[in-house]
């Protein structure tokens, strides 16, 4: 665990509860500009306390404790949940690794969960790993949540394992294991890894798959430490790359605290540099090139006097593109090539090679092949799938298809739906993409197997499959129709609309209708399509079609009602802590609380203002007008400002349609809404979550329906 040489922990917690004199609380705030370490602790400390103080200890759950507690029938004394004892925060957020054969992660979690009407608890929740001989992995959880009544749990866990030839890694790369309830509260299971895995990350679920601990940073780790109770290179290795999955943000605060531990490992300097985008590392003082290049050129040496690995190879290669030395760069790529030909990287040397040399289409998918028969990865498959595309030869096509869906393990539901949709656009394939198609539907229909991230809510799961699941019918429904299955057609286009609720695929749906003399449902649909409170930035019917009539007022408003009834299916409920803390471009703080104002507010978070596309800013600008009159405001957070010059482009042409720019450089407002991902948008309503997630038109369309509610709602 990071610690702090210059300020003792009871210090830290003085400050955070504001009960430091003015000049030592001065002396703490001008360390905590130079100090991650104790910024993250403060703000921890300050996100726990103002937690445990904002919810209230409500009744248990039906049963909850019965053995321990006996009640009389109808009493509603609330039972003194644990929590609620007085004692310090730090003890709850400490996390011990200790050495030999064990090691204890335990991340302590607030939980905020919904128990009927009232509003839930905070609860302490953690959970063990005791590596009790190699090839077993005890696990307990704990927690006084309303959880503790539940009769057992499950626990899901992503493992690595070192010089994988497959360094992504696939099965069995994931584990499950039922964890038995022993006590109320208490529960436990083991699990077997290979006795080589050096680092697991590990979510904790209800047996019906609902996640208890959501999101990134209410997930536990294992990580393999050395005789010194240190964790290992390749446990640190493995950890930046599995945080890197979910967040550059997060992966680079993750390589920083490796870098104390193995301040001369090209593999994390380059990653340091990949997820912070050349940004030096806070606090050394560095500034790339400089003393970059130096220790590259130090590291290159050293390494020319050894016998490397391939992670080490390939990481020098890297840090040696990121710098822009091609010659170092150059070097480390061949020799991996021909030292290690069946790993992962050095498929992913030649994989690059092959993408920029002149070769003809013919050539490159050779080059693919022979790749291929020396590694079989898929991202060789995903490549010379495309290039078989553009020669559209059916054979061939069915050839690299079979290659890319041998390996589904770790791949995106919504990459899979792009490959089959770009078959479907070369009229050669027609029959192989549906083919495709009928086999993505007829498997899992929530796609929501153990290869699944250990990350987000299950609604943001379903929400994707959903989604997915939508364009694989509206792409069915299209190929269909193309050779004159009109009945089958229809059944998948109406399939998509009741999935996807878009209004592009309800005027799709409209216009099959109508040209099949349906005037009816065609007209329910059109009113569907315009009845979406979200102002598009194309028209959904296109000008001239005469079948696209006007709606009645009577249609229109039940598809208002629909509209409303559906957006407020999928509301979240969910406390959020309207203490974390903004700043502003001037450097004046505020709070999120006071920054949403306690009205309905749609949060554009993103690492970089940059990262946010700009029609997702042009959306925006052109559902201002609704928003206001909504009652309903936004605000664009962003971790860092960016280039100066890319902030006034994008606000250049939109200053009256901007949201309010505030700034979360410490990750408050990150871990207050649960962020994952460089860019997403979220709706809190008087301090609840309504709705996480990575479309802005779905965050518009809750806005806007919330902010027109609670406008009608007398205050």
């Amino acid at each position: 665990m990071e610690s702090c040489k210059h300020i003792d922990e009871w210090t830290l917690n003085r400050y955070a509860d504001g009960e430091l004199s003015g000049p030592s609380a001065a002396a703490v705030r001008q360390h905590l500009r130079s100090c991650a370490i104790c910024r993250r602790e403060v703000r921890l400390i300050r996100e726990l306390s103002a937690a445990l103080r904002a919810l209230p200890t409500p009744n248990p759950p039906d049963g909850l404790f019965e053995e321990i507690y006996p009640q009389e029938a109808g009493s509603a004394a609330a039972i003194p949940f644990p929590v609620a004892e007085a004692q310090s925060v730090a003890f709850s957020r400490r996390l011990v690794l200790s050495g030999g054969a064990f090691l204890i992660a335990g991340i302590a979690a607030v939980l905020a969960l919904t128990i009927g009407p009232e509003r839930a608890m905070a609860g302490a929740s953690t959970l063990r790993f005791h590596r009790e001989e190699p090839g077993a992995l005890t696990l307990r959880y704990e927690t006084v949540s309303p959880l503790a009544a539940e009769p057992g749990l499950r626990a899901r866990l992503r493992y690595w394992v070192p010089d994988s030839l497959r360094f992504a890694q696939t099965e069995p790369g994931y584990r499950v294991v039922e964890l038995s309830r022993e006590d109320p509260g208490v529960f436990s299971g083991a699990v077997g890894l290979p006795p080589g895995a050096v680092y697991a990350v590990a979510a904790v679920e209800r047996l019906d798959g609902n996640y208890i601990d959501s999101d990134f940073g209410r997930s536990w780790e294992y990580l393999k430490t050395d005789a010194e109770g240190r964790a290992t290179l390749d446990a640190r290795l493995y950890q930046v790359l599995a945080t890197a999955d979910l967040s550059p943000a997060r992966a680079v605060e993750v390589t920083g605290q490796a870098l104390s531990e193995y301040p001369e490992r090209p593999e994390l300097w380059a990653a340091l540099l990949l997820y912070e985008r050349g940004a030096p590392l806070e606090d050394t003082g560095e500034t790339p090139p400089g003393a970059h290049g130096e220790r590259l050129e130090r590291m290159d040496a050293a390494a020319r006097l050894r016998d490397p690995g391939p992670g080490e190879m390939h990481a020098l290669s890297l840090y040696a593109r990121l710098l822009g030395r091609e010659d170092i760069e150059s070097h480390w790529r061949t020799e991996l090539s021909a030292t290690y030909p069946r790993h992962e990287y050095a498929s992913q040397a030649r994989l690059e090679s092959i993408l920029r040399s002149p070769m003809s289409r013919a050539e490159k998918l050779e080059a693919l092949d022979r790749s291929w028969g020396l590694a079989p990865m898929p991202s060789v498959a995903q490549v010379g799938l495309q290039l078989a595309y553009e020669t559209t030869d059916p054979g061939l096509t069915r050839v690299w298809l079979e290659r890319y869906a041998s390996d589904a393990v770790f791949r995106d539901s919504r990459l899979d739906v792009e490959v089959t949709e770009r078959m479907a656009e070369v009229p050669a394939l027609g029959a192989i993409a549906e083919e495709r198609t009928l086999r993505q539907l007829s498997g899992s229909s929530s796609w929501l197997g153990t290869d699944r991230p250990l990350a987000g809510t299950r609604a943001s799961f379903e929400a994707e499959t959903a989604e997915s699941l939508a364009r694989l019918h509206v792409l069915l429904g299209r190929l269909r129709t193309a050779r004159g299955d009109r009945a089958g057609a229809l059944d998948a286009f109406e399939r998509a609309a009741e999935l996807s609720w878009n209004p592009r695929v309800f005027v799709e749906l409209a216009r099959f209708h109508a040209e099949a003399g349906s005037s009816t449902r065609a007209a329910q649909l059109l009113a569907l399509a315009q009845a979406d409170p979200v102002v598009p930035l194309e028209p959904y019917v296109p000008e001239g079609e005469d079948w696209a009539t006007a709606p009645t007022e009577i249609r229109l408003a039940l598809a208002r009602a629909a509209w409303r009834e559906h957006l407020a299916s999928s509301l979240l409920d969910e406390w959020v802590n309207g203490g974390a803390t903004l700043e502003t471009a001037s450097g004046e703080e505020t709070t999120l609380r006071e920054a949403t104002g306690g009205d309905v507010t749609l949060v554009i978070h993103s690492l970089q203002p940059s990262f946010v596309a700009a029609e997702s800013f042009d959306l925006l600008a052109a559902n201002a007008t609704n928003l206001e009159a909504s009652g309903a405001r936004a605000l664009l957070v962003a971790i860092e400002p960016g280039p100066e010059g890319v902030i006034h482009t994008i606000f250049a042409d939109r200053t009256d349609s901007m949201p309010t720019r505030l700034y979360d450089r410490r990750f408050e407002v990150w871990e207050a809404l649960g962020a994952w991902r460089e860019v997403q948008y979220f709706v809190v309503d008087h301090g609840i979550l309504r709705y996480r997630g990575e479309s802005l038109t779905t965050a518009l369309r809750i806005t806007l329906m919330l902010g027109d509610h609670a406008s009608a709602s007398p205050r």
